[in-house]
This record gives structure tokens, sequence and C-alpha cells, in this order.
């Protein structure tokens, strides 16, 4: 587990506020509201995860796997969005395929999306823009809270999304 990480999100208290504060409640339960029943259920019988991103979110993708399996004991491919759907990757419908997305508009991690969906995989999407197309096609969804990204080097929206994948890990666990 790359623990190294940890300074990085301690360094944008307001970001982790800003989630912590949505998404764990009374101090301990981690409650998703975007996910609905469906996806509860859903989560409670996988096999496998693929974590799919591309660009930053793809080292966000990185550490998810760490989490997951440690935390769930679950076992996660990563990959990188472009080159997803030429591996033809062999997914069933006890599968979960995570989206990791700053913008949501990604052409490649669209496609990634698209593929998976095809491939009859439950899709989730950690993503920072409501009402963008992966957060519209996924079939659930968790907002990062990251607000818009100003600069190049996304570290506001990379913190957002190590916290939310974190989370995230805690709650499958």
């Amino acid at each position: 587990y790359p623990h190294f990480m940890l300074k990085e999100i301690f360094e944008q208290p307001q970001i982790m506020e800003e989630i912590l504060l949505k998404y764990v409640k009374k101090g301990e339960q981690i409650v998703f509201d975007t996910l609905h029943k469906q996806a509860e259920t859903k989560l409670k019988n996988i096999k496998k995860i693929f974590a799919v991103s591309c660009g930053t979110a793809y080292h966000a993708c990185m550490v998810s796997k760490y989490l997951i399996e440690d935390f769930v004991r679950l076992p996660v491919e990563c990959w990188v969005s472009s080159e997803f759907r030429y591996a033809d990757p062999i997914l069933s419908s006890d599968d979960v395929v995570i989206l990791i997305t700053q913008s949501g508009e990604t052409a490649d991690t669209l496609a990634a999306l698209r593929e998976a969906k095809a491939k009859g995989a439950f899709t989730i999407a950690i993503c920072n823009v409501v009402g963008s197309t992966i957060s519209r096609e996924a079939d659930a969804v968790i907002y990062t809270q990251a607000g818009p990204e100003i600069g190049v080097a996304s570290t506001k929206a990379y913190i957002a999304q190590l916290l939310s994948v974190t989370l995230f890990s805690l709650y499958l666990g």
C-alpha cells in the first residue's frame, strides 16, 4: 500500500473536508447517495474489478488497485482507457468496471465504458462533473466533489479522486 500518497491527500484539507462531509455520515458510515439499490446489490456479488482511466486519473486507478485488494480482497486490473477496448478484456456480469475521470468526457474512457457495458459488466464512474456523458451512461456514479480544475497539473482533482477511491474501497470492504 503506497503510504507516501497520504502526504499528498493531507495537503488539500478543504477538498478533503467537503468529500468527507458529503460521504461519511455520523463520523463512521460511508454513504454514497448516488449509488442506487441495484448498485449496492451488484457490489455484494462481484468477482473482479477493472479500474480504467487515463492521464492523471490513471494514477488514482493504480492506487485503487492497492486499496481494494487490501481492504476487500478482490482482484483488480488497472487499464489505460485507450488500451482497454483494443485488448478485448474478458468481462462478465460478475465484474465491475470503475472508470475514473475528471471531466467525464474523455473519448477513450467513454469508449472503455461502452465496451464494458457491451460485455455485460457493471460500470461505476468516479467523476467530477455532474451531468457529464460518463456520469449519465455509467450504471452508477460517485462524484468527487472537486469543483472546477483550473490548473494543468490537476492536483485538486487528483486528491479528490484519491479520497473518493479510498472511501469507495472502505465502503466495499
